[in-house]
């Protein structure tokens, strides 16, 4: 699976001019098949929240036998496990949904299994049309884009961006509002006329002043797709994939995402966040301001709320989840709707998400444990060494702590990650008994726009800070590349500034009939953060011709208090901005780099309508429509590459450090199937173009001088927050 992007394939370009690779041209007119194909993935996701409309894909849902075709499926077993679930009694359409309910989240991993496991494209199509109209629309739209994401049939299509398959839970209630109050007026147009509504942000407390941050649709669609390749029920084994460095991964994408965050705040000379304590009060209080299609809230967090407020009604203080009943038998809570009666299961729902607080700490103390004592144990492999080999081990402790389908032993370690969220997240209705929907903590799509998920993100981090704090420094050896030295490293002007970013609203609003829904064209307006492109220069000198690696980070250089920073504290806070190999000569070689050629970010994705568009047009012939591979569909949004700074000027650290480049696999740096590898992984069955740790070679402890190598270059750099205006016009002259 693709997004399409605008112009990466120069990107490409301009590196392989500086880095000898195969000379394949990565970007292909589709032909009529494809087009076939990619129209039918555009027009199954308009309006999930309604019945389909296009008649043919309705009547060949309606027509499609999935038990009468159980044949046409590599694993017919997934699919009868599929139909006792559906039989006895799903999450109902309409209903909000979440994967981190684990009832929830069996039903949406049997539904990818069916749409996983089918033989062919034809019997993937069908499904997907019978599934479109049956099952709950949160639930098809995750299984359906994870499942296009994991197939290999699906690579080049293109999915639309999830803010404008659902734009409820990316744009905030009043603006929808605004739409459905528009839509009634004009129930009857004939012609096509636009409205643009803007979405601005109010603040009431200095936490909101990141609300431009917290909410941008490209930062929370990032987080998305990282779920969509790495969905926690994912199991190598049962699916025949090997997911190089997954849980070095978890770690790695967290941590990016949190100190990103903290530079930020630096912006607005807000200290770092403190980490989640769940025996604690919040003291930010949480209005998301976001409602679910059948009209629900997002649910707000209160000013100090604490869990130790929430009991059961003999006063114990618990957590919610699925309620055991005994003899095998769990009762789902989650799905009520005032109509709907609860659903009994036997056998297959676990009782994880049912425990009192009490239980995490001790999950806690295990892992911390384990940690110290340098072992996971399972009842049926006995010990998972951490330390004997790094790769190893920092990929058993990222799958412990997120609890995903590779753990080592979930009965014994939890899911904490998982569990952090739902503590947080579930304020109000603990239990859900009263049928609150999901918290903004409880969806891939809303995470990162709670301020508590980066205190959660911080309480993390200390599990692999603990653990990165018993390996070995890494010694002046072990940093110096002989031979190498960079010399100087430039950077132009660092410029940032507000402008304005359109989202398509359309799929917000019931039509009857395609002909209506061509008619409107309902936007929603936002403030986001941009950045003027910059580029760097690194002067190396070598002492013979060869392949060389290249890591650029940016840090901070004092905190909000202006107190600089020694190097081991400010290490935790250092962002990739890219990586990229490079053949450097004999002598002194200039390397240039535009910001826009950065390996881990990705520019903005076009409009549902534009998508729709231009398959359209060459479907019928009247234009071409291009599949190009050297695009990242999955990185970090190129405009937020840089944290704001101020009107003044913010300092902070640009480093640069070039190391040997160790080829991994003949086919390093060629596509990652649309990834940006550093924040989204390399996918399934493929190798990382990297023989270093993420992060390196800050993801140790520093001490003393001996950090300090010829073949790295720390530059203070001053980030200037501009009005837009000033920035057009600085451009035009």
């Amino acid at each position: 699976m693709r997004t399409a992007l605008a112009l990466v394939f120069a990107a490409l370009v301009a590196l392989v001019t500086a880095y000898p690779g195969p000379s394949q041209d990565y970007k292909i007119v589709a032909d009529k098949p494809f087009l076939q194909r990619q129209r039918d993935f555009l027009r199954l996701l308009v309006r999930i929240q309604q019945p389909n409309y296009y008649s043919d894909q309705f009547e060949l849902g309606n027509s499609y036998d999935v038990e009468g075709n159980i044949n046409n499926y590599k694993n017919p077993q997934v699919v009868k496990q599929f139909l006792a679930i559906y039989k006895a009694g799903m999450l109902p359409r309409g209903v909000p949904y979440s994967p981190y309910y684990s009832t929830q989240r069996y039903e949406t991993k049997l539904l990818f299994d069916l749409f996983y496991y089918a033989n062919d494209y034809d019997t993937f199509y069908k499904t997907a049309c019978w599934a479109r109209d049956r099952v709950n629309e949160g639930q098809f739209l995750y299984a359906f884009s994870v499942a296009t994401f994991q197939r290999e049939d699906l690579n080049d299509i293109v999915l639309p961006p999830p803010y404008e398959i659902y734009p409820y839970l990316f744009v905030e209630a009043d603006v929808i509002q605004k739409a459905y109050e528009t839509r009634e007026r004009d129930v009857g147009l004939t012609s096509p006329k636009t409205y643009v509504f803007p979405a601005n942000y109010t603040v009431y407390n200095p936490e909101q002043l990141l609300n431009y941050y917290r909410e941008d649709v490209g930062l929370n669609t990032y987080y998305a797709y990282y779920f969509y390749n790495y969905p926690t029920f994912l199991n190598e084994t049962e699916y025949g994939l090997n997911f190089a460095r997954r849980g070095e991964q978890f770690y790695y994408t967290r941590q990016q995402i949190y100190a990103r965050y903290y530079l930020e705040r630096l912006s607005w000379d807000l200290p770092d966040v403190e980490p989640y304590y769940y025996d604690r009060p919040f003291q930010t209080a949480y209005n998301p301001n976001l409602r679910y299609p059948n009209g629900q809230e997002v649910p707000v967090r209160p000013y100090e709320y604490s869990r130790q407020n929430s009991y059961d009604y003999n006063g114990n203080s618990y957590y919610y989840g699925n309620y055991y009943t005994g003899n095998n038998e769990y009762y789902t809570g989650n799905y009520y709707t005032g109509n709907y009666q609860p659903t009994y299961y036997y056998g297959y729902a676990n009782n994880y998400d049912y425990y009192y607080p009490e239980d995490l700490l001790t999950y806690e103390k295990r892992v911390n444990d384990a940690i110290d004592y340098g072992y996971f144990f399972s009842p049926y492999q006995g010990k998972y060494p951490l330390y004997e080999d790094y790769y190893k081990g920092i990929n058993y402790l990222g799958d412990v702590i997120e609890g995903n389908g590779e753990t080592v032993n979930k009965r014994f370690y939890g899911s904490i990650y998982h569990y952090y969220r739902a503590l947080a997240g579930k304020s109000v209705d603990p239990y859900n008994n009263h049928g609150l929907a999901p918290s903004a903590l409880q969806n891939i799509y809303t995470a990162l726009r709670d301020p508590a998920n980066y205190q959660i993100l911080k309480r993390v981090n200390y599990f692999f800070q603990r653990y990165k704090n018993y390996l070995p420094r890494y010694t002046y050896d072990e940093l110096v590349y002989p031979g190498v030295k960079v010399v100087n490293v430039e950077v132009s002007k660092l410029i940032t500034y507000f402008d304005y970013f359109d989202i398509d609203l359309d799929n917000v609003v019931n039509v009857k009939t395609p002909e209506d829904g061509q008619y409107v064209d309902y936007r929603a307006r936002q403030t986001r953060l941009n950045h003027k492109p910059f580029t760097y220069t690194v002067d190396v000198t070598s002492d013979k011709a060869q392949d060389v690696y290249v890591r650029v980070f940016l840090g901070p250089k004092y905190d909000y208090l202006g107190r600089e920073y020694n190097i081991n504290d400010r290490r935790h806070y250092f962002v990739e901005l890219d990586r990229f190999p490079y053949k450097v000569q004999a002598g002194q070689t200039t390397i240039q780099r535009n910001s826009r050629d950065s390996y881990v970010v990705t520019p903005d994705y076009p409009s549902y309508r534009t998508l729709f568009r231009k398959v359209e047009d060459a479907y019928q012939g009247r234009d071409q429509f291009y599949i190009d591979r050297s695009q990242r569909y999955c990185g970090y949004p190129e405009r937020l590459l840089l944290p704001r700074g101020k009107k003044g000027g913010q300092a902070y650290t640009f480093y640069v450090i070039v190391t040997p480049y160790v080829q991994q696999d003949a086919h390093d740096f060629e596509p990652y199937n649309y990834k940006s590898f550093s924040y989204c992984g390399v996918g399934p069955n493929r190798k990382y173009p990297d023989d270093k740790p993420l992060g390196y070679p800050f993801d140790r402890p520093i001490y003393g001088k001996d950090f300090y190598t010829p073949n790295m270059y720390f530059k203070d750099v001053v980030i200037f927050h501009k009005k837009q205006e000033e920035v057009n016009a600085a451009t035009t002259h």
